[in-house]
């Protein structure tokens, strides 16, 4: 008995297209699942960038606002808030405001470490002493640190404190980031130096300008801002009132292997111009302040 098989497999033509098929479906798949994971790390770079701004800025805010005097012993500041290099003591040791409107590229926005990305600002405080509560006001806590949160030797109270910020390059970070330092200041002379500490890694520059009045001051409770200027156009510095401050700051890494062009404008500085794959972002605050040294 002969028993007939019948025995069919698929053609050439068949298992070609069923190739194509499968690696038009695998490149889909790779595609969304590229997409996605840059989309993720621009969504990282992004929240990097603003979560460092986001501090930057309150920090810089909480000590410019506190600036000036110790204002619950007495009626105004005894110090002036903001200071200038018309300060013999502390333009010897750069704890004054610097100047630096040129901008930067990729190449140039991260330096040598000491070098300023940007401009440099000082601003005198005398902390508050400790207080009791009374029937009108609450208890005053005292403070005896700078900037950095480190009390510096020779402290007593009703020091005045000079707390300088600046960008440059953080060896320990290989990046830029924000440097502050303090000094004990008699009003005419350095007494002390603390440590400069970086404050923040990730801030690649800084721009500062000053809120100065030229008209005649109506009273000591109103202070009209009539321009702001950078620090070498300061012609008082008794009539700053307010500092207007703009930071980039960046994605810890590349966010992309996309090389794009990118440009910012950062207040009075040069153009900001890079071609690279990093996030950044430019934010800008005002911020006035409340402890001015009383003038007629």
């Amino acid at each position: 008995m002969k028993i007939q098989r019948n025995q069919q497999g698929f053609t050439l033509i068949e298992l070609m297209i069923t190739l194509v098929l499968s690696l038009l479906i695998t490149y889909g798949i790779a595609q969304v699942l590229i997409s996605s994971n840059q989309s993720s790390s621009t969504s990282d770079g992004v929240s990097q960038a603003q979560e460092t701004a986001r501090f930057v800025m309150s920090f810089l805010g909480k000590k410019i606002r506190a600036s000036g005097a110790d204002s619950f012993a007495v009626g105004g500041a005894v110090v002036r808030p903001v200071i200038g290099c018309d300060i013999a003591a502390l333009n010897a040791i750069n704890a004054c405001p610097a100047e630096s409107n040129t901008g930067a590229t990729e190449a140039t926005i991260t330096v040598a470490a000491g070098v300023l990305s940007g401009d440099r600002f000082a601003i005198a405080w005398i902390p508050p002493t400790a207080r009791p509560a009374t029937a009108s006001t609450p208890a005053i806590i005292a403070t005896t640190t700078d900037c950095t949160g480190v009390t510096i030797p020779g402290f007593v109270a009703d020091t005045i404190i000079v707390n300088v910020f600046w960008v440059s390059f953080d060896l320990a970070a290989n990046s830029n980031s924000l440097f502050c330092q303090g000094h004990l200041f008699d009003g005419n002379n350095v007494i002390a130096t603390g440590r400069a500490q970086a404050i923040a890694n990730g801030v690649e520059a800084i721009q500062v300008l000053y809120g100065e009045a030229m008209n005649p001051l109506p009273s000591n409770t109103e202070r009209n801002v009539s321009r702001y200027v950078n620090a070498d156009e300061v012609v008082d510095w008794e009539r700053v009132f307010a500092i207007k401050i703009a930071i980039m700051t960046r994605s810890i890494s590349d966010i992309t292997n996309n090389i794009n062009r990118q440009q910012y404008v950062m207040l009075d500085a040069g153009l900001y111009d890079f071609n690279d794959s990093v996030n950044r972002q430019i934010f800008t605050s005002t911020f006035a302040i409340a402890n001015f040294q009383d003038r007629e």
